[in-house]
Formats: C-alpha cells, sequence, structure tokens
C-alpha cells in the first residue's frame, strides 16, 4: 500500500526529527549549565577577592596609620614627661598631642564607616550619601557633590538603602582609582514607583564594549547588589566622555 508506506515514511522522519531537535536541546543544556557554572565560578572567585581587599584595607589602615599614630603619641607622651618645666613646651606638646588623637579618632571613624554606615540607622539613605560625597572629597582629589531629596528619614527599608550606599560607595571608589576625574556627582531622585540613583563622573571614560573594563570586580559587584533588591543597572561611558552608572529600585519591596 503506497499510502502506507507514506505515513510510515512521514511518521519515520517526525520521530527523528524531533529527535533531532530533543538532541540540540539537550547540548544546548549542557553547554548553558557549564558556561552558568564557569560564569558563577568566576564571579566566586572575584567575590572572595573583593572580601580579602577589603580585609587587607582594614588591616593596612590599622598597621600603617592607626598603630604609627599611636606609636608618635607614645614619644609625644614620654618627650612631655621627660622635659624639664618649661610653660611654652607643654603648651606646644600638648598641642600636637591633642592633634594626633583627634587624627586617630578621625582615622578609626572612618574605618568604621567603611565597615558599617551608622548614618543609615540614624537618618537614613539621603544624609548617608552626604557625608560619604563629604568623605571622598577630604581624603581624596575628588571634588564630589551630593544631590539628594532632603526630606528626612527612610527612603526604602534599611536592607536595599545600604545596598544602595555600598552601590555608590564602591563607585566612588572606582572614580578615584581608575578614572582620573575631578569631580563626580551622586544623585537620588525619587519617582512615583522607583528610586534612581546614579553616580556620574567628568573622567577619562572609557569603551564599555571593552570586555576587561566592562567586566571588572567593582563593576560586577554594583550589578549584583542591584540584582538582590530587583533593581536595574546601567553603565553609560565613552573614552573622553566620562562615566555615569545608574540603579534603579523598585520602591516597594
Amino acid at each position: 500500500m503506497p499510502g502506507g508506506n507514506n505515513v510510515f515514511y512521514i511518521y519515520v522522519g517526525a520521530v527523528l526529527a524531533v529527535g533531532v531537535i530533543v538532541f540540540a536541546l539537550g547540548i544546548a543544556v549542557v553547554f548553558y549549565q557549564r558556561r552558568f557554572v564557569a560564569l558563577h565560578r568566576d564571579y566566586s572567585k572575584k567575590l572572595i577577592a573583593a572580601h580579602e581587599e577589603e580585609r587587607a584595607y582594614v588591616a593596612r589602615e590599622v598597621h600603617d596609620d592607626a598603630l604609627q599614630r599611636v606609636a608618635m603619641l607614645q614619644h609625644d607622651v614620654g618627650e612631655w614627661m621627660d622635659a624639664p618645666p618649661d610653660t611654652t613646651n607643654e603648651r606646644a606638646l600638648s598641642t600636637a598631642i591633642r592633634q594626633e588623637i583627634a587624627d586617630l579618632g578621625t582615622m578609626l571613624r572612618g574605618v568604621a564607616h567603611r565597615l558599617h554606615p551608622a548614618i543609615i540607622d540614624q537618618g537614613g539613605l539621603s544624609p548617608a550619601l552626604v557625608q560619604l560625597a563629604g568623605d571622598t572629597t577630604r581624603i581624596t582629589s575628588l571634588d564630589v557633590t551630593a544631590r539628594v531629596p532632603q526630606s528626612a528619614g527612610r527612603i526604602l527599608d534599611r536592607d536595599r538603602e545600604i545596598i544602595l550606599f555600598r552601590i555608590a560607595q564602591e563607585a566612588l571608589r572606582n572614580v578615584a582609582k581608575h578614572a582620573a576625574a575631578t569631580r563626580a556627582e551622586i544623585a537620588l531622585e525619587v519617582s512615583p514607583k522607583n528610586l534612581v540613583m546614579s553616580v556620574t563622573d567628568n573622567g577619562r571614560g572609557f569603551d564599555t564594549a571593552d570586555s576587561d573594563r566592562a567586566s571588572g570586580l567593582g563593576l560586577i559587584s554594583m550589578q549584583e547588589r542591584a540584582r538582590l533588591v530587583s533593581g536595574s543597572f546601567s553603565l553609560l561611558s565613552k573614552p573622553g566622555g566620562g562615566t555615569t552608572i545608574r540603579v534603579s529600585i523598585p520602591l516597594s519591596s
């Protein structure tokens, strides 16, 4: 029966086609899984490196700055105790000691602020970003301004505000380290549904098509933090034209 043979051949062809499609899908899934595992492994390595860099920063600050200042205080106090009575000399030494103590306190506050921005617990994200701008201006060559809502209190819940703060902190760290910029601005805008934060600099910028520059640890960290709170992250940059990172987070959790 010719008709029966045709049906049989059509059936075999369909089975073979389905088999090829299933095989191709299986290969695609395996490839995707391997790619996902490789990306996850790469990100994990970079995340560990970031944690180690943060610990190294704290260790350097304590060792290179705090301990040196303590040693200087010990030296000044020793000189003060051994010096003959002299009102002028005592006044100069006491002034120097007070200044060293003040500088040590400023340094330790900076380390503590980097580890945990306590001002977010007290006043919310807006004052924390203003303080971050001022701290960055004081300890780097950047002139940083903050354009934020003046309303008091929280805009988001504490955990999401801390994530936004960390993104701003990482963005400014990248600017100070890589951008060769003189100015930067943190902007915070509230829309009916989203909170949008941007960090813009006037630095040298870069080609976002450059995979090495666009997949650096700092950018990956910012992207992952935004993803954790269902936010979107975008990067705009061009050689000689500065860089802007923009994060949008839904107001509703």
